[in-house]
């Protein structure tokens, strides 16, 4: 598998994706835009994980038939319906407290400020410590014989498939991949249709819109709202969201949430630029994020330390940068450098190795609030702990024309989020010669304003 930037991803979507009628399904009711992007970036990336067994290849009626076929081999029991109006389907990301009590980053706040009666709250996998009134493991994709409904959802599914293969536009390979998450669209639409079918469900939080579109035409044909929180960082530089004019016909119906709720003004400026929005559906939530209070976390005075966030899944280009840098502020013996790991990283024992450089690394569930009251410096490529850092009085240090996400380095240092870091630069030279001017014009409020749970409830 190959990792390529993100403006190369984008400048291959609006290649391949140009023509917006290859996008919407035969009865023109939704645009499948996002599940073909998905499919174009594992093809570009060859992640051949990617690729499974399907039947989408087949006639609709041949695949219908299968599909009805296996429903009356493997009956399956009826879900109970779901007897609230407000769901939250919550990823499971946590943090644990100074008392060594775990909690829901996204949504102990939002759950709280919902309150208990009348709010339902599913994990979408297994998280010890989350309080929760069921788990998505809990139940198996088998369904019953298809509804008109489903009928209608497979044969739109395979309009596009035809779509795609008609316009002579893919290859092979693209085309495999494609089909792959046309099947995983229809069989998570299936999952979550009969999931909320006949429940009194009216609104359903979640995180993240990409890879939920089976969620949301789920949301869609029973008349659910849907609403999203903001995950984390959003760039123009991103692959499912601030969408290119190019885009403005295909995003029509695409699969995108009907609002999305964001940290502070500045992520609604950011995301207004795109095409998938328009302004009525982007509101300011405020900071729904579960931090430690003011009484919990001790400000300390500031140390000589350099602070690195790194990104999941880019350890190969944090070590190499950690590594070297320890070895350019040698000159600087009164520094030390921690790093810390992004929370859902899967390669932790690889940062082993920065322990023979001297390097700390943080625990994984460490406070960034505690750490960026210490330091002086943050280092990254890209992240939103630059965001964090406003207002703690640390300068964000961008490194550029490195690794596989220069564009995005570059996107936060034009933002003046971060300043500018080459890989051979000093920073601690640079800090002792700097007026701090960089993120001046940004306040922490623009980022993360006072949560706003009025709004949060009547959303």
């Amino acid at each position: 598998m190959q990792i390529r930037p993100f403006s190369e991803i984008n400048a291959y979507f609006r290649l391949k994706l140009s023509d917006p009628s290859m996008c919407l399904s035969g009865d023109k009711e939704f645009s499948f835009l996002k599940v073909l992007q998905h499919g174009l970036s594992y093809a570009m990336i060859g992640d051949r994980s990617k690729l499974i067994r399907n039947y989408v290849h087949f006639p609709f009626v041949v695949h219908a038939g299968i599909l009805n076929l296996k429903s009356l081999l493997k009956p399956v029991t009826r879900k109970n319906a779901i007897n609230a109006q407000s769901v939250i389907i919550d990823p499971g990301r946590v943090v644990i407290d100074e008392f060594g009590k775990p909690h829901s980053v996204y949504f102990e706040k939002v759950s709280s400020c919902l309150g208990a009666e009348g709010c339902y709250t599913i994990l979408k996998k297994k998280t010890e410590g989350i309080k929760s009134d069921d788990c998505l493991t809990n139940h198996l994709h088998q369904y019953p014989a298809m509804d008109g409904h489903e009928r209608r959802m497979l044969k739109r599914v395979h309009s596009i498939a035809g779509n795609v293969k008609k316009s002579g536009n893919f290859s092979n390979e693209e085309l495999a991949y494609i089909q792959s998450c046309l099947h995983i669209f229809f069989d998570e639409f299936r999952f979550y249709y009969q999931l909320f079918k006949n429940s009194s469900v009216k609104k359903v939080y979640f995180i993240c819109h990409y890879h939920n579109e089976g969620l949301l035409a789920a949301l869609k044909i029973l008349n659910i709202e849907s609403i999203e929180l903001q995950h984390g960082l959003i760039s123009g530089n991103d692959l499912y969201y601030v969408y290119d004019p190019c885009f403005s016909e295909a995003c029509k119906n695409a699969f995108f949430p009907d609002k999305i709720l964001v940290y502070g003004s500045y992520w609604k400026n950011v995301l207004a630029r795109g095409c998938e929005f328009s302004e009525t559906q982007i509101d300011i939530a405020g900071d729904y994020l579960y931090r430690k209070t003011s009484a919990q976390t001790t400000r300390q005075e500031k140390e000589n330390l350099i602070l690195i966030c790194a990104q999941k899944g880019m350890h190969e280009n944090y070590i190499n940068y950690a590594v070297h840098l320890a070895q350019i502020i040698q000159s600087h013996p009164d520094w030390k450098i921690i790093l810390k790991l992004h929370p859902l990283e899967t390669q932790h024992s690889s940062y082993d190795v920065l322990k023979d450089h001297e390097i700390e690394i943080a625990p994984l569930l460490s406070s960034l609030d505690e750490l960026l009251y210490k330091a002086k410096i943050q280092i990254s490529i890209y992240s939103t702990t630059f965001y964090d850092a406003i207002g703690f009085d640390v300068l964000n240090l961008s490194i550029q024309n490195f690794g596989t996400s220069s564009d995005y380095a570059s996107s936060v240092a034009s933002e003046g989020v971060a300043m500018p870091i080459n890989y051979d630069d000093d920073p601690i030279a640079i800090y002792k010669s700097s007026d701090f001017s960089a993120g001046a014009t940004l306040q922490r409020t623009d980022i993360y304003a006072d949560f706003n749970c009025e709004l949060l409830k009547n959303a």
